[in-house]
């Protein structure tokens, strides 16, 4: 854009625009407010031109702004929940840091933390959680990410051979 402004400057004449890199730098001056031309020495058209440029270049500059300022949002859109999740942790601690020790002893043992979490018929997972039961419908969602953990349930033996893959079988 700034080339071909510069060249037509430069072929229309222009006092201040003698040749192409002359053009080019005395535009870049012009749009950095530096050196502004001097509108009393050019023809209409010249100044035509040189109002045109400007018209487009500010409208590129905005649109550039405003699409910085969209991914800024969306970035902090992202990080607001995990960040609204961190300060609500902080509460719970600060708050259950008032109870006494006899008190969070007695949560501790109803919330059965040392329990191993049940993850399915049979699968017992690690201790130190809380089970959740997730909705069938959040399986339908866009979002959803399936487990990559391979689960096979029942009880476990060093004798019992390592069931066979469907995937591998059909290979």
């Amino acid at each position: 854009i700034l080339a071909s402004f510069a060249a037509t400057l430069t072929v229309m004449h222009e006092e201040q625009y003698p040749s192409l890199g002359h053009s080019i730098i005395a535009l870049l001056r012009g749009l950095l407010g530096l050196q502004p031309p001097n509108s009393e020495l050019m023809h209409p058209a010249g100044l035509f031109v040189i109002i045109l440029f400007t018209i487009i270049i500010d409208i590129g500059f905005l649109n550039i702004l405003i699409a910085q300022l969209a991914l800024a949002y969306e970035s902090l859109k992202a990080d607001t929940r995990g960040y609204a999740n961190m300060n609500r942790a902080f509460n719970c601690v600060e708050i259950e840091s008032f109870f006494p020790l006899s008190w969070r002893r007695k949560l501790w043992d109803e919330l059965r933390f040392d329990a191993p979490v049940e993850f399915d018929l049979g699968d017992e997972g690690p201790a130190g959680g809380l089970q959740v039961v997730v909705p069938a419908s959040k399986r339908d969602a866009v979002r959803y990410v399936p487990d990559r953990i391979q689960r096979y349930p029942g009880p476990a033996s060093p004798n019992d051979p390592w069931p066979l893959d469907t995937e591998d079988i059909e290979e």
